[in-house]
């Protein structure tokens, strides 16, 4: 029994070491087809030959700087230009200045503080508007407050001519902001006012009227005292003295009252306040 081991391990010892010797000649006769079919050396001598490929270089625009290899990326970090070959870029919209009040825009105010031409120049007082005003874009509501100043004054003349006070606005506060603006008084007290000056009553005409009336009263004054002389023969032939220089009197009022009229003076300017206005802007204002 101990003889069929030792046979058996034998055996297979003599199969393993002839696979291996079998493998090695395999092998080797692979090598030798390879070396029949190709020739080694030429194959080292062509691989010797072959020079590597080079990659294009990007140059630089200053001389001396290295080159960057092509497939090195390139960032370009440069502003993009605005203009019309960038339809998708867009420049940042510039308002104008503000919402514009145009020239010739009147204003409803009431007055709150009395002015007379007796009044300094360059005092000021204030008006608050009591009706809104609708423009584009914005409404200038009830409440808002325009202040002026006194700008003239005059006395009455003894020509017949008024006093006369001239009021400037130069500005106006909305929503507790004041805007700058250039503004004429053109009515007062429900009177138009012209060139912005409002004028006292004139009294040249009142003058004229009120020596005229001086020699209608002149005239039957004397007539009653002819009236009075013509009750007896006597006064009856003297009657008619009085009634002549009454309408001679009469006549001279009459014909001097042009003149006359002159020496009487105007009225002076007196607006207390809460007296009513209305405001036209001379100039564009702008809102902002």
């Amino acid at each position: 029994m101990r003889k069929i081991r030792i046979f058996i391990i034998f055996f297979i010892l003599t199969l393993v070491c002839g696979n291996i010797a079998y493998s090695y000649d395999l092998d080797t006769s692979v090598d030798t087809v390879i070396e029949k079919k190709y020739n080694s050396n030429k194959l080292n001598e062509d691989m010797s030959k072959m020079q590597p490929v080079q990659t294009k270089t990007v140059s630089s625009s200053s001389s001396g700087s290295k080159t960057a290899p092509k497939s090195t990326p390139v960032f370009d970090n440069s502003t993009p230009n605005i203009s019309k070959n960038n339809p998708k870029i867009t420049t940042k919209v510039v308002r104008n200045s503000g919402i514009k009040i145009p020239s010739g825009t009147t204003f409803k105010v009431r007055s709150n503080a009395s002015v007379s031409n007796w009044t300094k120049i360059n005092n000021y007082l204030t008006f608050t508007t009591v009706a809104p005003v609708y423009k584009t874009y914005i409404t200038i509501p009830v409440g808002t407050v325009f202040k002026g100043y006194i700008t003239a004054t005059r006395a009455p003349q003894i020509t017949g001519n008024g006093a006369l006070l001239e009021i400037t606005v130069k500005s106006m506060t909305l929503n507790g902001k004041t805007i700058p603006v250039e503004g004429k008084i053109i009515k007062a007290n429900s009177k138009l006012v012209f060139f912005n000056n409002i004028k006292g009553q004139r009294q040249y005409l009142a003058g004229v009227d009120r020596k005229i009336n001086q020699g209608v009263n002149f005239y039957k004054k004397a007539r009653n005292i002819s009236s009075k002389m013509s009750s007896n023969p006597v006064g009856t032939i003297l009657s008619i003295i009085p009634t002549v220089t009454g309408w001679a009197g009469s006549a001279v009022c009459t014909l001097t009252s042009p003149v006359t009229g002159l020496v009487q003076k105007g009225k002076n300017v007196s607006l207390p306040s809460g007296t009513m206005y209305e405001i036209k802007l001379t100039q564009d204002a702008y809102i902002n």
